[in-house]
Order: structure tokens, then sequence, then C-alpha cells
């Protein structure tokens, strides 16, 4: 079975290169032809309150053929913690929002014998009812995936390359992760695959492959630690998975993609303004 990880494609309204990038990847995914593609987040551009940017988001990303499932990322429905990017905590109402375009926040989706499973990582240390919810269904999961190999989906890493980085702002929240620990523990994970840093790296944990997803939409060329994702390649592209007697994680990406750093992206830079962030 193929399926291809696509995230932070950070689509704007005002179109520039994130809007075309995503149309390109668009494209490749296609060419791949793969058994389903899952989102993993920042699907806009930065503001989780701009429905234009989902507006134009969904409709660029209703061009891939096979079936598609998107998750949250901190730009669509905000973040926990005490310091939220650009005051945006995540809260009901961002997350209302994201599902009314995209659907439901979490899933399990069966495919030729493996169990794909993805949840929402901005609810963990959130204290919104959905974060309850949430853990119900996650506690539920054993039950419903019973012995199949799983493949797990977050916006944010479940874990730090380096326990040190272990906070809300990077990866699954700390106070969150002994019992999300618990839940995985019980199940035959295979993969993990995540996005949030713009990076590709392939590490390893118990047996199962740990992969940082690269952004679609802008590189952060020497921000991004070894120790947070372990060490890899800051470039755009997606990440193809063939999964059969073992995971297969590849990089994948075309050769005529544009690759800018965050500042040089124009949409980003008007975003950041109606924001009120200063970088």
């Amino acid at each position: 079975m193929k399926l291809v990880q696509i995230t932070d494609t950070h689509i704007s309204h005002l179109g520039g290169s994130p809007s075309s990038n995503a149309e390109r990847f668009v494209a490749f995914i296609n060419d791949m032809e793969p058994d389903l593609v899952v989102h993993t987040g920042d699907v806009t551009i930065l503001d989780p309150d701009e429905d234009r940017d989902r507006v134009a988001a969904k409709e660029i990303l209703a061009g891939i053929s096979a079936p598609l499932l998107v998750l949250p990322g901190n730009h669509d429905v905000g973040e926990p913690g005490d310091d939220p990017f650009g005051d945006r905590p995540v809260t009901s109402d961002r997350i209302a929002a994201f599902r009314a375009h995209f659907g439901i926040d979490r899933f399990v989706e069966v495919v030729d014998g493996w169990a794909v499973v993805g949840f929402n990582s901005e609810l963990f240390d959130s204290g919104l009812p959905e974060e309850a919810e949430q853990w119900t269904w996650l506690e539920s999961l054993p039950g419903q995936v019973g012995p199949r190999p799983v493949v797990v989906f977050t916006h944010k890493p479940v874990w730090a390359y380096a326990p040190e980085y272990q906070n809300t702002h990077l990866t699954v929240g700390p106070d969150s992760l002994p019992r999300l620990e618990a839940v995985l523990a019980q199940l035959d994970v295979r993969a993990f695959g995540s996005g949030h840093l713009h990076h590709y790296a392939l590490t390893e944990r118990e047996g199962a492959a740990v992969v940082s997803a690269p952004s679609t939409a802008f590189v952060h060329r020497g921000a991004v630690s070894a120790d947070i994702v372990g060490p890899g390649l800051a470039q755009l592209g997606v990440v193809e998975y063939e999964l059969g007697e073992r995971v297969l994680p590849s990089f994948r990406a075309p050769l005529d993609i544009v690759e800018p750093e965050f500042l040089e992206v124009e949409p980003a830079r008007i975003a950041l303004d109606a924001m009120g962030v200063t970088l």
C-alpha cells in the first residue's frame, strides 16, 4: 500500500509561492498514484481566524485524486500553552471552523490491512472539551485497531529527538505525553509521521520509523536544530510510505519547486502584520 504525507502547505488566499507550490505538489502526488494521502496540518498560512485561507486551501487540495485525510496544525486552530504563536490559543471555535472545511480532526482508516491513525496534537494540554473527547477516542483505539499494524500521524511530533525540547510549541505537551504513550504502547505502531518543523528527518524509536516531514511552502534553514528532529534535510517535499512487510518512508520532491525562506514569502509577511506579530 502506498501512502503520501503532505504537510505545512501554508496556503493563503493571497496566492504567492506557497499556493503555487501546493498546486505543483498536488500534480506531483497524483503522478505518484497513492492509495491514500494524509495532510498533517498547517494547511493555511498563519492565522487560524482567516477563513479565506481555508477556502483557498480546500480548493487547491481538492485537486488530489486519492482519498485525502486532513489534520490541523497550530496555524489552523491555534495552539496550547501559555504563549501561543500570535496570541492565538487553540479554542473550540477555531476547531469548529477547521472541521467545517476539512472534516473531523481525528481518524482511523483501514487500508490493505493497515490502520492509519491521526489525531489533533493541538488539543493536548489545552483543557478544552474537545481534548476530553479526543482522549476517550484515543483510549478506544486498541479495541478499534486490534492486531493490525499502525501508522500514526500528528501535526507536532509526539517526541522531541532530545527530551529537553519536549514542549507545547514543538511537540505533544509533556503533561499529556505519559497518557498518550500508554495508549500507543497497546498498538502495533510501525511508523510515526509528523510535520510542523519544516525539516525532513528519519529516525527510529523502539523499532518504529519516526518521520519528520518537510513543508511544501518554505524552509527554515538553520532554524531547526537536529536536537529537535534528528539529522535531516531542510528542503521542500513530501513523504512517500510503502507499507508492506515493513515501512519504507522516502523523501520525494519535483525538481522545479521554489524553495523560499519564511520571510521571503510575501503572504507570510502580510499575515504577520495583520496578526500584529513582529519577528
